[in-house]
């Protein structure tokens, strides 16, 4: 008798954990894939309409528009909570990459010579002209991949980190941009003015779906790791310290 109650029991607590599978909360890690294939359906729409109407979207691609203006807000954001969230000199090549990469999307020729952005602007392009400047940049993002970005990367890729994967996301939506623009100006006197704007606006919103990946990627972050001192958890420690 006490056998079959002990069953029932066992039986009763399976069919529990079962249901919860299925009816129990959604974790954050399932609410952040939702967001992200929300995103990607979002964008894939956005790219869909850019290649049908270049020329309704032409105007939102111009120097200082709105698509370049998000570009640099996504990166210079991304670089703001890089250096916050990824502390210690060894690790502050990741947001000095973003913020040099935000810098490098707005130009000063766009604004007035009196306004304010000019004045930033011009004023961090002589600065970053200087060749010390350089020499130190340089120095300190190969030093920080060499030492911090290889290592936690092949770690990020072994437990297939979602935020290395919306990197790795991004950095190929660049790559294709790029692409873009070097068969634009290969073929542009082959290409139609419509095909030329469309080539243009792609590259551009691409870019900015970049942008936007990189800062998804700096907010994912690695994952948090568990109070249990299993194993698996002791690994997942070893990447949480080097954040």
């Amino acid at each position: 008798m006490a056998h079959r109650h002990i069953e029932a029991v066992m039986t009763f607590k399976a069919d529990d954990q079962v249901d919860n599978l299925f009816t129990g909360p959604v974790t954050g890690f399932e609410f952040i894939q939702l967001v992200l294939w929300g995103a990607v359906l979002l964008a894939s729409a956005l790219v869909v309409t850019v290649l049908i109407w270049p020329g309704h979207v032409a105007g939102y691609n111009q120097e200082g528009g709105v698509i370049e203006t998000v570009s640099a807000a996504g990166l210079f954001a991304a670089g703001l909570v890089a250096l916050w969230r990824y502390r210690g000199f060894c690790r502050s090549y990741i947001g000095l990459t973003f913020l040099l990469l935000a810098e490098r999307e707005l130009e000063a020729d766009i604004y007035s010579k009196d306004s304010l952005p000019f004045m930033l602007l011009d004023s961090l392009d002589v600065f970053l002209d200087i060749s010390w400047v350089r020499v130190a940049l340089v120095l300190i993002m190969l030093g920080g991949a060499i030492w911090h970005g290889i290592p936690t990367g092949l770690r990020a890729f072994k437990r297939r980190n979602l935020s290395l994967m919306v990197f790795f996301a991004a950095g190929c939506v660049a790559v294709i941009a790029q692409l873009l623009e070097e068969y634009a100006g290969l073929y542009s006197g082959a290409l139609s003015d419509l095909m030329k704007v469309r080539l243009f606006v792609l590259e551009e919103t691409l870019e900015m779906f970049f942008s936007i990946g990189i800062l998804a990627s700096v907010l994912i972050g690695w994952p948090k790791t568990q109070s249990n001192g299993t194993t698996h958890d002791q690994d997942s420690r070893s990447i949480a310290d080097l954040r």
